[in-house]
């Protein structure tokens, strides 16, 4: 499967999906709420690995027509070793591993919350929101995930639904949650879920069709607003569920290791990076020609601060070089190099250190 740097839900989704998680925190878990902006931060390193780590894009989908069993039985074998007993470790890694590397990054919170290894237990818990995130976006569930190849003008449909159109409408995104619960079987309920999910790939299908059908193209203004509504409804079901499942896995996690109690002062003994550093919004935003970019950084620190399309292809490197501890502005034009950018939306990231931060910018031609 083709990977994008922005990928499962897009950056957009998963900075949306990941500190939801701590609106659905029951009562005895709300002591974790002040992980919320960790959540948010470290909500795209697991994609951020793929471009360093072969290994690690099979982690964010699973080809669920690829194993026989799921086409006669409805299921896969759950456990990880029996499956690659039967299926072969190349097939797995071929298909995708998502359900199974959720389970594994469950169980590795759990010794995390065991050992009282916060600053673990944050990142890993950004991780495993990140991977749920992925399960709960129908098209990281089928072999045939940027369109069937029967039909030329669904091609891309992966990126103009994940990507796009969340971009255009995410804060339009009907979001309900409830109270996350202890799960008797996480793993019953992980790949439960999965399953439950992929049945929207041909609900997602039908509405990118009507959507050409109507606009006669694929990247108007008018194919997305068609798009969106169509799927409004489930896709911000599938972006509740996933908040909510985050917070029932990470309680869970933590139940099971014992619940291990927190010290009122543990933000502070934590002193994690990304309280100290930061990423502004650009202004002016929107911006033409040119905006600025501000950053601060607690400490000196390697710093690489780039500039995304809506596809995630890489614009311009802004900033390449460590710097010291201080408040930084770069200059963003809108022509970079002989190259004058279409309007529209673009994203920009900063990297310094264990901190990466995205932020999304609007260029109005």
């Amino acid at each position: 499967m083709l990977w994008l740097i922005f990928a499962g839900w897009g950056n957009v989704g998963h900075r949306i999906i990941n500190p939801n998680a701590v609106n659905s925190f029951p009562q005895a878990f709300k002591q974790f709420s002040f992980w919320k902006d960790s959540l948010a931060n470290h909500a795209s390193d697991a994609d951020t690995r793929k471009s360093k780590d072969k290994n690690e894009s099979p982690k964010h989908y699973i080809d669920l027509e690829e194993f026989s069993d799921f086409i006669t039985k409805g299921s896969v074998i759950q456990n990880y070793d029996s499956a690659v007993a039967k299926y072969g470790l190349y097939a797995i890694t071929n298909a995708g591993s998502l359900p199974w590397t959720i389970k594994k990054c469950y169980d590795t919170l759990v010794s995390a919350f065991q050992q009282k290894d916060w600053h673990h237990a944050v990142l890993l818990s950004a991780d495993l929101g990140h991977y749920i995130g992925d399960a709960n976006m129908p098209l990281h569930l089928t072999t045939n995930y940027d369109g069937r190849p029967s039909s030329q003008t669904s091609n891309g449909i992966h990126s103009r639904y994940e990507s796009t159109m969340i971009s255009k409408y995410s804060t339009s995104l009907p979001i309900q949650q409830n109270e996350a619960v202890y799960l008797a079987n996480a793993q019953d309920y992980i790949f439960t879920m999965v399953y439950q999910n992929y049945h929207y790939v041909d609900s997602l299908y039908l509405a990118d069709s009507i959507s050409y059908t109507t606009a006669k193209s694929n990247n108007s203004d008018l194919y997305y607003s068609t798009l969106w509504s169509l799927t409004k409804n489930y896709t911000g079901k599938l972006f509740s569920n996933a908040s909510e499942t985050i917070a029932s896995v990470m309680y869970t996690a933590w139940v099971n290791a014992g619940s291990p109690a927190v010290s009122p002062t543990l933000a502070e003994e934590l002193n994690l990076p990304e309280k100290s550093f930061s990423l502004a919004q650009n202004y002016p935003n929107p911006f033409n020609p040119t905006t600025v970019i501000s950053y601060k950084l607690a400490v000196g620190s390697y710093v690489t601060l780039k500039v995304y399309d809506v596809l995630g292809n890489e614009i311009v490197t802004l900033v390449d070089e460590v710097k010291e501890a201080g408040s930084y502005e770069v200059e963003f034009q809108s022509t970079v190099g002989n190259r004058q950018l279409a309007g529209g939306v673009y994203f920009y990231r900063l990297k310094a250190g264990a901190f990466v931060q995205t932020k999304k910018m609007l260029y109005l031609k």
